[in-house]
């Protein structure tokens, strides 16, 4: 297949991190991208390198070196769907402080930020959202290494538990379309996959800092390599903060152990423990009043949460010839977090209780799966088919605690989820097409008891054949079109199941989602463009009822549409050396198709969003300069779509606003073995006043002020 003069780099985790499907892309072992590129050879597929048979059936990251070293990565040209990238020379010079910022780069990506911190991450992709709008990334499959992030993919699927820290992230793989069939439920809007660092390929320590005037700050360390047939990498990560509002202090401590063996030439075991702990004080929301008075102030000083997760993941490895390969993926996560919430009113300072919801959650998933490339005529064919089994068990406390010490239970019910699918997938790929049809089946079965009201338990069961198609065609040797349609659906959430009296259709979710689009790299791969259009037909959506606590009711059916584009550019060309640009802009059209609020528009749902950057590198000296910034258009926070924001701050159009970043550093290798790094960053630097508003009456949330911070970092091979 036709390619430009750009090297294909194949990532390969040397732990689970990385897992085929359906919850990850495949990824290489190496220690830097750049650094283990290696061309394809002419006769093979694009996306094929002369690691082909470890490495069935996809690229993570297509990596460009040009003559100033600077790396754009990019996605495979014969990727068949809405595809973004951002990799880890971007990552370590971006200065943001949390994971989800830096999610405000891809095109149609949403964040709120609701701590301050990396916790309680809160992103939405093409309007997809609830009636608590993005809040815990909800409508959005989130994976790290491949391993689903939440505490329950199924059952709980959000992030009201966050495991993971921006300090251990290396690169990003966003998949906003065509990807149903390898990633399971809950993945309408895309799968947004978090890759760490890879097992370095020799010994390696490397330190990393960062501190601002919010008296944010973390430490990394990291100590790994490669000895023989075993590679080892050891990361640690603790970080606190006051962040800039009041009763915003946290403490976060993230501890990952990846390794891997070869057992002999043909078979391998990748391993991967972690642990993570959170330990937050919540500002929550502000009235209208309270906002205009002091957006700074938190009046919920008894509000915080706790969380923690134990997770281990493994993959075997067996080469069972040359174009056949058997892998046997399981993993297994126990998770913890509660809320404590002032009560009865959950923001008084002086509250007459404190109202806990405790939620043990425990999973384990056992998947095999088999990979196997064959030729018909000039077609080059890479099937991968399997079956995961998956146990969620997930319980749902309520306890109020009183000042005098005591303590009484409210509620307390448990879910017991139980999924088995089957997926085969198949990309033909000839000199100027790749097709990739597939098909997914999922079985979930719901049981649920209410343990103290004793309420008649729930047993309910969904079958769904989820079949896709995309397609991608070379129309010169560096650009394509692509096209796709697939089936996606999202079973109903612990959370969207009552107990009690309260009538609830807990049906299950369901849509299709197309694509139309077009992406090049021309000019020797100095311009990277890539122009979607989509459609997602959603039915059966499911959304909070403001008349009752904790009651979902059936909004029916939503249409989103819109359009994607992404800009990547250097400019040395035209400008001079070491110059670079990136644009992503978006549009989106979300409104309700029927009941009475059809027409309207979904809560949360923004209508244009934009993000930029400039860079400039001194390619002899390492130092580098950027401004970047985001454009965020207004959005409603209820269905009716009432415009004036109301006294509680509830209800109303949060208005658009625009922010401005600066940054500078330098990258200085001392010597052949030691890199030193360093940054001096302004976030907001024009302190621009802005918020959101999150539904479900949690008020004004307000976005950061102007900060000025600072990091280092070194690296260290021996």
């Amino acid at each position: 297949m036709p390619g430009g003069p750009g090297r294909v780099v194949w990532l390969r985790a040397a732990a689970i991190a990385a897992v085929t499907c359906p919850w990850c892309c495949e990824i290489s072992r190496a220690q830097d991208v750049g650094d283990a590129a290696r061309s394809a050879p002419p006769s093979a597929p694009s996306g094929a390198s002369q690691e082909t048979q470890e490495q069935i059936p996809e690229v993570v990251v297509t990596g460009h070196e040009d003559p100033h070293g600077r790396r754009l990565e990019r996605p495979p040209l014969e990727n068949g769907g809405g595809r973004d990238l951002i990799g880890p020379r971007e990552i370590a010079e971006s200065g943001v402080i949390s994971v989800q910022e830096l999610m405000r780069r891809t095109p149609g990506a949403f964040v709120s930020d609701e701590s301050g911190s990396d916790s309680l991450a809160n992103i939405g992709l093409r309007g997809v959202t609830s009636a608590e709008g993005v809040s815990r990334s909800t409508n959005v499959a989130l994976l790290v290494d491949g391993i689903p992030i939440s505490p329950a993919p199924y059952g709980q699927p959000g992030t009201a538990l966050f495991p993971f820290t921006l300090e251990r992230l290396y690169a990003i793989d966003i998949q906003r379309g065509g990807s149903s069939v390898r990633y399971g439920p809950n993945n309408v809007a895309g799968v947004v996959n978090f890759l760490t660092r890879p097992i370095p390929t020799g010994s390696m320590y490397e330190f990393g800092g960062r501190y601002d005037s919010f008296d944010n700050s973390s430490i990394y360390n990291a100590l790994g390599g490669t000895y023989g047939d075993f590679g080892l990498l050891f990361e640690q990560v603790y970080k606190s903060g006051d962040t800039f509002r009041q009763n915003g202090d946290y403490a976060i401590e993230n501890f990952a152990l990846k390794s891997s063996y070869r057992i002999r030439s043909d078979l391998r075991v990748l391993i991967q423990a972690e642990r993570y702990s959170d330990d937050s004080q919540l500002s929550d929301g502000l009235n209208l009043a309270q906002y205009q008075a002091n957006p700074d102030q938190s009046t919920a000083q008894q509000n915080r949460f706790a969380g923690e997760q134990e997770r281990i993941s493994a993959k075997l490895e067996w080469d069972l010839s040359d174009s056949l390969r058997a892998e046997l993926i399981t993993y297994r996560y126990d998770s913890e977090r509660t809320f404590f919430l002032g009560s009865p009113n959950f923001y008084g300072t002086t509250a007459t209780f404190i109202q806990a919801t405790p939620r043990p959650m425990d999973v384990w998933a056992v998947q095999p799966q088999l990979v196997k490339r064959f030729t018909l005529g000039d077609w080059v064919a890479d099937v991968i088919g399997g079956a995961r089994y998956t146990e969620e068990d997930i319980v749902r406390r309520t306890e109020r605690l009183f000042p005098d010490g005591t303590q009484t239970l409210t509620g307390d019910t448990e879910f017991a989820y139980k999924a088995a699918s089957g997926f085969v997938e198949s990309k033909f790929q000839s000199e100027r097409w790749s097709v990739t049809p597939g098909i997914r089946f999922e079985q979930i079965d719901i049981e649920g008891l209410n343990r103290l009201a004793g309420a008649a338990p729930v047993d309910q069961s969904f079958s769904e054949l989820l079949p896709a198609l995309n397609a991608a065609y070379f129309v010169t040797d560096d650009m394509t079109v692509y096209a796709n349609a697939q089936a996606s659906f999202k079973p109903p959430e612990a959370s969207q199941i009552e107990l009690s009296t309260n009538p609830q259709d807990i049906s299950a979710q369901y849509a299709w989602v197309y694509e139309l689009g077009a992406r090049a790299q021309t000019f020797d791969d100095r311009l990277a463009w890539d122009l979607t259009f989509y459609q997602i037909d959603y039915e059966d959506l499911l959304e909070r009822d403001p008349a009752q606590f904790d009651v979902f009711v059936n909004a029916g059916r939503s249409r989103h549409r819109g359009v994607e584009l992404a800009l990547d550019a250097d400019l040395s060309a035209v400008a001079f050396e070491g110059l670079g640009a990136w644009v992503s802009l978006a549009y989106n059209d979300s409104e309700y198709r029927s009941g009475q609020f059809a027409g309207n528009q979904v809560i949360a749902a923004t209508p244009w969003l934009a993000s930029w950057g400039l860079r400039y590198t001194h390619a002899e000296s390492g130092a580098w300069a950027g401004i970047d910034g985001f454009y965020v258009d207004e959005a409603f926070t209820d269905r009716a779509n009432t415009v004036p924001i109301n006294a509680a701050a509830n209800q109303g159009q949060r208005p658009d606003y625009t922010v401005w970043n600066a940054r500078a550093g330098l990258r200085h290798r001392v010597s052949a073995a030691c890199e030193l790094r360093c940054e001096l960053a302004l976030r907001n630097a024009f302190d621009e006043q802005y918020f959101d508003i999150r539904p479900g009456g949690r008020g004004i949330f307000p976005g950061a002020p102007f900060s000025v911070g600072g990091q280092i970092g070194l690296t260290y091979s021996f």
